[in-house]
């Protein structure tokens, strides 16, 4: 079953999108920035005829015959079309079948659309998990908050979503039955298809589960590979943590252990190994104190290879470090009271962090007071009530957005442009008073984008 391309919004209350949403100018500049012809066939002959076009042409017109013939120009075709269209589109003939079935076309699909949408997840303490998804257009919006949607039906009923990661448009999801025993799942939410993973052997006594995170780059593989973090065995130095990892390979359907022990101060542990950006061929997670792990998903080990993002100040919030378009970003809060931020991007090499732009949120505040706290401390970054969710960079189209989350409300903010757009309506969340600081943070977000892929 895959989701409609049009329709309305699904009402489940674990999602939610703006239609018609209104832009705003800020009038003030809020940042400033600091620094021969292809050819694709599918056939493995230098052929580009279809080998199976439709016999039956006598209703077609000339331009027609000449589309269906030709490998290459129906192939481009096809990359245009929405999902729906082109898995109807596999019923035409034998030779278009296998065009759309074709891993090769499959990644060229996924890979010729730009970050538009995201999914959001949170699970405050002891609240219901929450599951968003947040479109940048209307054009995503219907359709994919169906497949959310399905995603929430399907594995909230069976037990709760204890966490979640998400890497180029297919989902791993951890959740805990009723029983109480774990189990992995991962959804493709294009295609609504989901698999549930064998399950690994692991001593919760002796080696506790951490976190999971998925790793899937389309453009190299059909393949996804699922990281499974536990803490190993104690370590002679009390102050130290001892961490192990299994791969599991969609390939072959089995885990195995890395046989790397990574030995890390406690002080400098990652957040639970959470939210692993891909990127390079590693996993990577930021420590509380800016230090990053990289995870070779070839060698099988964690290291420290890449330089500490620089900071401003001490003890700050990592307030977002994630990827797009190719490239590392890293942002630090600069000066809380005047609502400086800085947004780092990994050089070429991986030698240092350069500053990209400098960024002044303060015109935001007016528009929006309740992103500050009323009892705001100007020596602190605690009691900002919004949150960076994702940074956003497209080189093509020379811009650089934002999405902001703060009570009531998702927005996306062009920092070329200064114009805000409200994405989401964000309903109040049920939660203890302890974690009422919270309700807003929306610090999960993964970039979608449909795939093909079968999990």
């Amino acid at each position: 079953m895959f989701p409609d391309d049009g329709g309305s919004p699904a009402t489940d209350p674990l999602t939610g999108h703006l239609f018609e949403a209104e832009e705003t100018l800020l009038r003030s500049s809020t940042a400033w920035p600091l620094a021969g012809k292809s050819r694709f066939s599918l056939s493995p002959d230098s052929s580009n005829t279809l080998k199976n076009p439709p016999q039956d042409c006598s209703h077609i017109s000339a331009a027609g015959i000449v589309v269906a013939h030709n490998e290459d120009l129906l192939t481009q075709i096809l990359l245009c079309l929405p999902l729906k269209s082109l898995i109807r589109f596999q019923c035409v003939s034998r030779g278009w079948l296998s065009i759309i079935s074709n891993p090769s076309f499959r990644r060229l699909y996924c890979g010729s659309s730009n970050t538009r949408a995201l999914i959001l997840f949170r699970k405050i303490w002891r609240s219901c998990p929450e599951l968003k998804f947040i479109s940048f257009s209307d054009e995503y919006a219907s359709s994919m908050e169906t497949a959310i949607s399905h995603l929430s039906s399907n594995f909230f009923t069976d037990g709760e979503i204890t966490d979640l990661h998400s890497c180029n448009g297919l989902v791993a999801v951890v959740l805990k039955l009723s029983h109480g025993s774990r189990e992995f799942a991962v959804y493709n939410p294009t295609t609504s298809q989901h698999r549930l993973i064998p399950q690994l052997n692991l001593l919760e006594d002796r080696h506790p589960f951490v976190a999971l995170n998925i790793a899937f780059d389309p453009l190299k593989s059909d393949h996804y590979k699922l990281v499974c973090v536990w803490l190993g065995p104690p370590t002679m130095r009390i102050m130290n943590v001892n961490y192990g990892f299994s791969i599991y390979e969609s390939e072959t359907g089995t885990w195995r252990d890395s046989g790397d022990i990574f030995e890390i101060d406690y002080a400098h542990s990652p957040t639970h190994f959470r939210n692993g950006v891909l990127w390079n061929g590693c996993l990577h997670w930021i420590t509380h104190w800016k230090a990053i792990v990289c995870f070779d998903l070839d060698k099988e080990d964690a290291n420290f290879t890449l330089p500490s993002p620089p900071v401003s100040m001490e003890h700050s919030e990592i307030w977002y470090f994630g990827e797009s378009g190719g490239c590392m970003y890293f942002i630090d809060i600069n000066n809380p009271g005047e609502m400086l931020f800085d947004i780092f991007e990994l050089a070429s090499g991986c030698s240092e962090w350069v500053l990209k732009y400098h960024l002044n949120l303060a015109p935001l505040t007016i528009l929006y007071p309740s992103m500050v706290d009323e009892e705001f401390d100007h020596s602190d970054d605690w009691l900002c009530r919004f949150w960076l969710t994702y940074f956003v960079e497209d080189e093509n189209e020379k811009k650089a957005r934002l999405v902001i989350s703060l009570p009531g409300k998702v927005i996306l903010y062009d920092i070329n442009d200064t114009v805000v757009k409200v994405l989401a309506e964000v309903g109040p969340t049920d939660t203890d008073d302890g974690c009422r600081d919270y309700i807003y943070q929306w610090k999960d977000a993964y970039p979608f984008m449909k795939t093909l892929a079968y999990v």
